[in-house]
């Protein structure tokens, strides 16, 4: 079995990170779509549970406010992950760009060695073959 080169390995693990920084990738956006949706719902909430003008009891305010003030925090710790994780994003999106360059520069290295080699080998094979021709037409007389 032929041994891999190294460039061939060093292609191979750049590969395999970019692979892992894609799913990363994946996953964060994923997570940032969900944060996103649930800041829209509580935003839906908080806008619902505004305390209507009218014949209302001091218990209906007190329970109101008490809602209105759970669902805002609940909004704002949202709305502070989705900030967090918007900027996860932006550095991982760079940080994939810069594995997916290396990874390409790598398989370029890759394939001019194996052109070089490809070559060495056809330069081996056709000094083989000058040589048995001459070695016949020196011993062929």
């Amino acid at each position: 079995m032929k041994q891999k080169s190294v460039y061939e390995r060093y292609t191979l693990k750049q590969k395999i990170d970019v692979s892992k920084r894609a799913e990363t990738m994946r996953t964060l956006n994923s997570e940032l779509k969900k944060s996103q949706e649930l800041a829209k719902q509580l935003t839906e909430i908080a806008k619902q549970t505004e305390i209507k003008p009218g014949e209302t009891n001091a218990m209906s305010l007190r329970s109101s406010s008490w809602y209105s003030t759970i669902v805002q925090e609940q909004l704002e710790t949202s709305e502070n992950r989705n900030k967090f994780l918007q900027q996860e994003v932006d550095d991982n999106r760079k940080i994939l760009a810069k594995a997916v360059h290396r990874k390409n520069k790598s398989e370029e290295a890759w394939h001019r060695y194996e052109a070089v080699e490809q070559a060495n080998k056809e330069d081996k094979f056709e000094q083989d073959l000058l040589g048995r021709k001459r070695n016949i037409s020196k011993f062929g007389n």
